[in-house]
């Protein structure tokens, strides 16, 4: 027995498993139940570690919270940017290519809207972590595509927030809302199939040929 290990203390490489047991617990827990309805105890649990052991690595609820939300959309993005293909020298399709990636992304990681929902709506630290470091930086990225396909005639002049939404909203809470999706006709929205006919859909309902120029 290794002198002065504290309890529920890792040793070796278990550590960054453990922690990676911990954040992907966080996630599902609170995607499922919300903050307030999640306890570190229940966290430890569900990761197959010790209660110490979060508070070892996180400290606290809240810390952990952060922590957990950082790596989701690390993950997030990364699989958007993997799926995703920005050289098209069109806008347009640029916007199509990252509407399709977004979808399957959601598709992955339905947990983002749902934490979306049960935060993103409240007057707090947490939200307002997730408009700083989540929603506020997405947007800005999307609209300079939504931007983009208006000046080229592919979208109508409105609010591209509004335009953000739709895309965003409409494209990821069909599966974040599994259930309730598949109990209407359209198929297992998480199939290959399905998720092409979704973003498919939404492309053809937002974007329209665009414009050739005059010159």
């Amino acid at each position: 027995m290794t002198a002065d290990r504290k309890p529920g203390r890792p040793q070796g490489d278990t550590s960054s498993d453990l922690k990676l047991s911990l954040l992907r617990a966080s996630i599902d827990l609170f995607a499922k139940r919300g903050f307030d309805g999640v306890s570190l105890s229940q966290i430890a649990e569900a990761a197959g570690a010790d209660k110490r052991l979060a508070r070892y690595y996180f400290g606290t609820k809240d810390a952990l919270w952060i922590a957990a939300i950082t790596h989701l959309v690390e993950w997030f993005s990364k699989d958007l940017i993997e799926a995703n293909a920005f050289d098209s020298g069109s806008k347009t399709e640029e916007l199509k290519a990252f509407i399709r990636a977004f979808i399957t992304a959601s598709a992955r990681w339905p947990q983002m809207s749902r934490i979306i929902v049960h935060d993103g709506g409240e007057d707090s630290t947490r939200g307002a972590f997730l408009k700083e470091n989540l929603v506020g930086p997405f947007y800005q990225l999307l609209k300079d595509l939504i931007e983009g396909a208006k000046a080229e005639g592919a979208i109508p002049d409105v609010s591209s927030r509004t335009i953000f939404f739709m895309i965003t909203h409409g494209g990821s809470f069909p599966m974040a809302l599994y259930a309730l999706t598949n109990a209407l006709e359209g198929g297992d929205i998480s199939s290959e199939a399905a998720l092409k006919s979704h973003a498919d859909a939404i492309i053809d309902l937002l974007i329209r040929a665009p414009i050739a120029s005059s010159n």
